[in-house]
């Protein structure tokens, strides 16, 4: 006997809600009617906002659209310089079939019709723009939403953009489903590295992206006069070592091999960091290489080298102290340590040294 899959009965409840919200509305002159807001131009916004939010758009190959309607998003998408694969997903057949004649045309784009908060295609983006607005026959509408935010964030490869009416500065409405934007928050900071939550847009709405890698709002913010190395170094200052290594490939000068050394030794990748170091360390920049080759080196157990070489540099470079003070307050030689900050010129530095020293 097959057991019943209770996600079946969660899609038919929200299937059946969409129906009794949006039947009505289906012969809506307005196209922002047909699929539940009051008035064009406010849609044409959260159109943008969600537009806006989901890009930049370089290496971006896919995006789902979860509870696309009749894919309003897809031409806003399309302007802003998205020509990557479009998914447009939507619980409401008639829905699916108004977007697949509106947008025929696209050869890039494909509607389904499916419960976007179920399993489904990943892409480097995902977006859902209102279906989480709406009432879905729940007992607990700020759990639905959560359970819908888990269901799509595992599919959004890159980042997840989500628009949501907020409880206390969305006025009520027919159907509409308004959340705890705190409480979504704090989903969000525990399933994404990086989040960030929006109220400048649409009166009553929050904009929420979830996103695995602050390298594209960096890439977007750095200032566009730094060269190609000072960008690189940014980002990894920034903790994104992949986009770093990006930005160098290719580039054969010393500097640039350090920053790819470097975001080895972020991702992990000590041999290949290692090897690269060493070559650097008989070069201009050896003192720079020498002092991450003991990183490497204690990461990778060689303790005693790496206290060593450590030990070599600190004899004229305040980094190099703070790195081993670090280094003997961990293995409680905390005499040792404190006769070592006392060497230190760098006020910058001292102060960390104390700090340590203090804890």
């Amino acid at each position: 006997m097959t057991t019943p899959d209770p996600r079946d009965d969660t899609t038919r409840r929200r299937r059946e809600a969409a129906r009794a919200f949006y039947a009505p509305l289906a012969d809506a002159r307005s196209a922002a009617r047909r699929v539940g807001w009051e008035d064009d131009d406010a849609h044409r916004l959260r159109l943008n906002a969600i537009a806006l939010a989901a890009g930049p758009f370089a290496g971006v190959e896919r995006v789902v659209d979860a509870g696309c309607g009749e894919g309003a998003l897809l031409p806003v998408l399309r302007a802003r310089g998205f020509g990557g694969a479009y998914v447009g997903e939507d619980l409401l057949e008639h829905m699916v079939e108004r977007a697949r004649g509106l947008h025929a045309e696209d050869a890039r784009a494909s509607f389904r019709a499916a419960d976007a908060f179920g399993a489904g295609p990943e892409a480097d983006v995902v977006v859902c723009s209102g279906a989480l607005n709406t009432l879905s026959g729940a007992s607990d509408h700020d759990a639905e939403v959560a359970a819908a935010v888990r269901a799509l964030w595992p599919r959004a490869i890159r980042r997840l953009v989500l628009d949501v009416a907020v409880a206390d500065r969305h006025p009520p409405g027919a159907g509409i489903g308004r959340s705890n934007l705190a409480a979504l928050w704090s989903l969000a900071r525990e399933l994404a590295p990086v989040v960030e939550v929006r109220e400048d847009v649409v009166p009553g709405e929050a904009l929420l992206v979830l996103s695995r890698s602050r390298a594209a709002g960096l890439s977007a913010r750095l200032p566009t006069d730094e060269d190609a190395l000072s960008r690189a170094r940014l980002l990894l200052a920034s903790g994104e070592p992949s986009a770093a290594r990006a930005v160098v490939a290719g580039r054969e000068s010393a500097d640039a091999h350090l920053v790819a050394a470097l975001a080895d030794l972020g991702e992990g990748h000590h041999g290949r960091a290692e090897a690269t170091l060493r070559r650097l360390a008989r070069g201009p920049l050896a003192k720079t290489a020498r002092l991450h080759l003991a990183t490497v080196l204690w990461i990778t157990g060689r303790r005693r080298a790496s206290e060593k070489l450590l030990r070599e540099l600190a004899e004229v470079d305040d980094d190099a102290r703070v790195h081993l003070i670090e280094l003997l307050v961990g293995t409680r030689r905390r005499d040792e340590a404190e006769r070592v900050a006392a060497t230190i010129e760098d006020a910058w530095i001292r102060r960390e040294a104390e700090r340590m020293l203090e804890g």
